[in-house]
């Protein structure tokens, strides 16, 4: 961007409709000593999969600004839920540099099964027995998600970006499992952005790029591919 600028950009993202359902590893419930009615709840392993999905069309709205060496910016869009987004960082003829951060809403669906061994006392006669139970429930409710992360643009022409963006999120911010007293830690996912971008005659700005996703908590990495058209005014 050039010194002492700004521009307005509204885009359109396209990409492959993608559907992954990581098993996560290493997941526990968080203990409780005791509830309302004096029970407790043991740590005990949790078996739980996420099922990731990416929308194949998205659509932002941002603002950039740069003072002297400075830039900011900040955005809103659909994901398809809405979310909202800001960036601060520095600006040079060849180098963008800065952070990132967003905030998102979105409808989840979980489908929820939980068991579980009481121990109970039956009385002087019977003393403490053991007693299995079951609970099952599908759920769809809004949850807010949110990262923070990094960006670099570089700009060996001044048309064409290369740009490489960390970042890290939670898909669920708060962990409680709706109807049940068992709650857990969810873990982060790390995404990559590699990719680059042309501005065409000064307003058309066609991009191109992959994202690598990873976690501590799933086997493996998932690449996609991303792609876009912004205009720029």
């Amino acid at each position: 961007m050039d010194e002492k600028s700004s521009v307005m950009r509204g885009s359109l993202q396209i990409r492959k409709y993608d559907k992954e359902t990581w098993q996560l590893e290493g997941i526990e419930n968080d203990p409780i000593h005791s509830d309302n009615h004096g029970k407790s709840l043991n740590k005990s392993d949790a078996n739980i999969a996420y099922r990731f999905k990416r929308f194949p069309v998205t659509g932002s709205f941002d603002y950039f600004s740069k003072n002297r060496i400075s830039l900011w910016g900040a955005g809103i869009g659909l994901d398809p839920y809405p979310f909202i987004r800001g960036a601060v960082g520095i600006n040079s003829r060849h180098i963008e540099a800065g952070i990132t951060a967003y905030l998102n809403m979105s409808v989840n669906t979980s489908t929820n099964k939980i068991s579980w061994i009481s121990h109970d006392y039956e009385g002087m006669m019977s003393g403490y027995e053991d007693h299995e139970g079951t609970k099952e429930g599908k759920y769809q409710e809004v949850k807010f998600n949110g990262g923070i992360g990094g960006f670099i643009n570089f700009f060996p022409i001044k048309s064409i970006a290369i740009s490489y963006a960390p970042f890290l999120y939670r898909p669920w911010w708060d962990d409680e499992v709706r109807d049940y007293e068992v709650s857990f830690r969810f873990p982060c996912i790390i995404s990559q952005y590699f990719g680059a971008s042309i501005l065409i005659a000064k307003h058309v700005q066609v991009s191109a790029g992959t994202t690598l996703y990873l976690s501590t908590a799933v086997k493996g990495s998932y690449w996609f591919f991303d792609s876009g058209v912004g205009f720029v005014f």
